[in-house]
C-alpha cells in the first residue's frame, strides 16, 4: 500500500479556493501512529511503499518528517520506502532541500498557479498578504538541486483567461512537469468551457513548439491521454484504485480511500493501529467505484476519469455521478491530446517518438526504477 499521510490539518495560507473541510483544525498526527503504520508494512513484507506527506501544509511539521525518515532508516528493512510531498512551497528551506537530495523522493508537488498576479489573487497568507515572491524564491532553489518538482496550478474562474501565460511563467521558473487541477469550489458554466478550450489549445501549440525545439515539458493530464491514444490497452480509470493500492491517513490515525472522504466515518477502512480492514476496503471500493450506465456506451470510456469518486464527489456531490463539467473537460483533453499525437506522429518528431513510443515517458514508475538502479 501507498499512503498519503496528513501530518497536520493546519495551514499557514488562506487560499480562496481551498476545498479542505477540516482545514485549520490545529490537529496533527503523532509520530508513534506513523511508526505503527511503517511497522505493519515491514511486517507484511511489503516490497515497496510510497509515503506522501500531505496536509494542511506538511512543511509546518518538518521535524516530524525528519523523524519519520530517521525511524525508517533505523529499521534497515527490506521494504523500500519512497517519499513524495504536496506543499504550498512557502516553507521550503535549505535544510529540507538537502533532506530531499539525500532521501528517495520520487516527486515534489508545489501548488503554484503561474503568474505573480494570478498566484496572489487566490493563494495568500492568513493575513491576506501575497505569497508569490516566497514560493518563487524557494522553488528556484529547489529546482537548482533536483529535477523532481511538479507545478500544480489550480485553474479557477478568475484565472482561466491566463492559462498560457501561467504555463510560460512556470517554464521560465524551471518547471518541466505541470499537473493542472480545477477549482473544486467554483460554479463552472458553459462559457467557461469556451475560455478553457482556447487556453488549453494555446498550451498545446506551445507544447508542440517545445518538442520541435527539443525542449519538451510534461503536462500530466495531456500526456495521460496521449498514452491512452497510443496504447489501447491502457484504461485511465485504473489510475484511481479507491483504497486498494493507495489510501489516505488522517491526523486521527484512521485510514480513508481518498481525500474527498477524509474524516467521514462511513468510508473509514482501517487505522494505523490495527491496519486495513479488508472487508471494509472491499465494500467501500465497490460502493465508490461504480460506473453510470450512460458512460458504458461512451467511446471515450477507457480514456476518461469518469469513475474517479473523488472528482465526482467534488463536482457533483455524489461519488458515482459524473458532473457535466467533468465530462466536458475530459472530452476536451482527449481531443486536444489526440490532435497533438496525430501532428507529432505525422512529423515523426524525435522527442515525441522517444517519449511515447520508446518507453521514455517520465512517469513515477520510471523514477522508481531509476532509484532502484542507483542503489545497486
Amino acid at each position: 500500500m501507498n499512503y498519503s499521510i496528513y501530518l497536520t490539518d493546519s495551514c499557514n495560507l488562506n487560499c480562496k479556493y481551498c476545498y479542505e473541510k477540516n482545514m485549520h483544525a490545529n490537529t496533527e498526527i503523532k509520530l508513534e501512529v506513523v511508526q505503527k503504520l511503517i511497522d505493519r508494512e515491514i511486517k507484511n513484507k511489503t516490497k515497496q511503499c510510497i509515503l506522501t506527506f500531505f496536509g494542511g501544509e506538511p512543511l509546518l511539521k518538518k521535524e516530524l518528517i525528519y523523524e519519520i525518515a530517521e525511524y525508517i532508516d533505523s529499521k534497515k528493512s527490506k521494504t523500500q520506502f519512497l517519499y513524495n510531498i504536496t506543499t504550498n512551497g512557502t516553507l521550503i528551506d535549505d535544510k529540507f532541500i538537502r533532506f530531499v537530495q539525500t532521501h528517495s523522493f520520487i516527486a515534489f508537488s508545489i501548488s503554484i498557479d503561474g503568474l505573480e498576479e494570478v498566484q496572489n489573487q487566490n493563494r495568500v497568507y492568513q493575513n491576506q498578504s501575497a505569497t508569490y515572491s516566497f514560493v518563487e524564491s524557494n522553488t528556484k532553489k529547489l529546482l537548482e538541486k533536483t529535477d523532481i518538482p511538479i507545478a500544480v496550478p489550480v485553474v479557477t474562474k478568475n484565472n482561466e483567461q491566463f492559462l498560457l501565460d501561467n504555463v510560460e511563467n512556470l517554464l521560465k521558473l524551471g518547471f518541466h512537469k505541470i499537473n493542472f487541477q480545477f477549482d473544486l469550489t467554483a460554479k463552472w458554466k458553459d462559457e467557461d468551457l469556451i475560455i478553457l478550450r482556447k487556453g488549453f489549445e494555446q498550451i498545446a501549440d506551445l507544447y508542440m513548439m517545445k518538442m520541435r525545439e527539443e525542449k519538451e515539458f510534461d503536462i500530466l493530464a495531456i500526456d495521460e491521454k496521449i498514452n491512452s491514444y497510443i496504447d489501447e490497452k491502457i484504461n485511465v480509470n485504473d489510475n484511481c484504485s479507491v483504497g486498494l493500492r493507495g489510501a489516505n491517513v488522517g491526523t486521527n490515525g484512521k485510514i480513508y480511500p481518498c481525500m474527498q472522504f477524509m474524516y467521514d466515518d462511513r468510508y473509514e477502512i482501517g487505522d494505523c493501529n490495527t491496519g486495513i480492514d479488508k472487508e471494509k476496503q472491499r465494500k467501500v471500493n465497490l460502493e465508490l467505484k461504480q460506473e453510470l450506465e450512460e458512460c458504458k456506451e461512451c467511446s471515450y470510456r477507457k480514456r476518461c476519469n469518469h469513475t474517479c469518486s473523488c472528482i465526482n464527489n467534488a463536482f457533483s456531490g455524489k461519488a458515482n455521478e459524473t458532473a457535466p463539467f467533468t465530462c466536458e473537460i475530459e472530452r476536451m483533453m482527449i481531443e486536444i491530446a489526440d490532435d497533438i499525437a496525430e501532428k507529432m506522429y505525422a512529423e515523426k518528431n524525435s522527442v515525441f517518438m522517444q517519449k511515447f513510443y520508446n518507453g521514455a515517458y517520465r512517469n513515477i514508475e520510471n523514477k522508481i526504477n531509476n532509484l532502484n538502479k542507483g542503489k545497486k
